[in-house]
């Protein structure tokens, strides 16, 4: 079973840095005062993950923001907390293919949108959310920092304290100050 498990795994990691590659997108630095659209990726799995992440969110749309969170749910099935709402969707186990490529209409619509500036929430051991900030044509994406993981074109480093918590204060810290 191993064996099948690195095979999907290798040929995941392949696709994806193809994706990487064959991404045209208009790159820009975007701070908070000329940004118009923001999208946000984050693991959704249980609720007090999306619980978590509500203030991080509503922080934008206070702002004027047009905002855009798109969650993954590592289960098969989605639980009462994964309605979607206006600023939230959701995504399964179940819209993944065999090598963990998200694929719906939801995603599509998410990627094929220009944000201004895409959040990932989430490390790259988040296999579905890698191909998403790696497909989104977005101008501006942040992360977390990861040695040899260039997918952003602003990494944000967190020393000891690696919660999203402390991300996210990082991100409005650092988006804020961009181009002041």
């Amino acid at each position: 079973m191993q064996f099948i498990e690195d095979f999907k795994q290798k040929v995941g990691k392949w696709v994806f840095l193809r994706e990487l590659k064959n991404n045209k997108r208009l790159k820009s630095v975007c701070n908070l005062s000329n940004a118009k659209s923001i999208g946000i990726l984050y693991d959704a799995t249980n609720e007090s993950q999306i619980n978590e992440i509500k203030p991080f969110i509503d922080y934008f749309f206070k702002l004027k923001k047009e905002i855009k969170a798109l969650g993954f749910v590592n289960d098969k099935q989605f639980s009462f907390c994964h309605s979607p709402k206006l600023q939230y969707d959701f995504f399964n186990i179940k819209d993944l293919n065999w090598y963990y490529k998200p694929q719906n209409y939801i995603i599509d619509n998410f990627i094929q949108k220009e944000y201004d500036i895409l959040i990932n929430l989430c490390d790259s051991s988040v296999i579905p959310i890698k191909y998403l900030v790696a497909s989104s044509i977005a101008r501006f994406k942040i992360g977390i920092f990861e040695e040899n993981y260039q997918i952003y074109d602003f990494m944000i480093s967190l020393n000891d304290d690696k919660s999203v918590v402390k991300l996210m204060s990082e991100i409005k810290h650092y988006i804020e100050m961009i181009n002041k």
